[in-house]
């Protein structure tokens, strides 16, 4: 995937939209806030692994475009994906969990809420913390 956003020039694209999306942002807590969030609600409806393969690359270029060092985002997108367990679509260990615990999709939203919640903001935090992008 990075290889063929490279090669077509829509990752650059992409990139420097973000970058110019972003780039009046200098606070590294609402960027790591913005690239948590938006894999996050991606991956409630798409699988948790080409979410992350999507915006890794998507992340470098930003980063690229403003001057920052992507690994703090980079992980903020692996653990946006992999905290993705409010739908049945996020990841294929949920609808096995929902038939055996005969839950439905309202349930799996409502017993996951608040903990999604709770991970997003310490996610955030302590990443951006310890791993500061600029």
């Amino acid at each position: 995937m990075a290889g063929a956003l490279t090669a077509t020039g829509a990752g650059q694209v992409i990139g420097d939209f973000l970058a110019s999306a972003v780039g009046n942002v200098k606070n590294p807590y609402l960027l790591g806030a913005i690239f948590f969030i938006i894999p996050f609600i991606l991956t409630q409806f798409m699988q948790n692994q080409a979410i992350i393969n999507i915006f890794s690359p998507i992340v470098i270029l930003t980063c690229q475009s403003i001057g920052a060092d992507p690994t703090g985002l980079l992980v903020l997108i692996t653990a946006a994906g992999l905290t993705a367990y409010m739908t049945p679509m996020a990841t294929s260990a949920v609808p096995i969990m929902m038939g055996a615990g005969g839950y439905d999709i309202k349930s799996l939203v409502k017993q996951s809420i608040i903990p999604s919640a709770l991970f997003a903001i310490i996610y955030i935090f302590f990443t951006m913390t310890a791993l500061p992008i600029f």
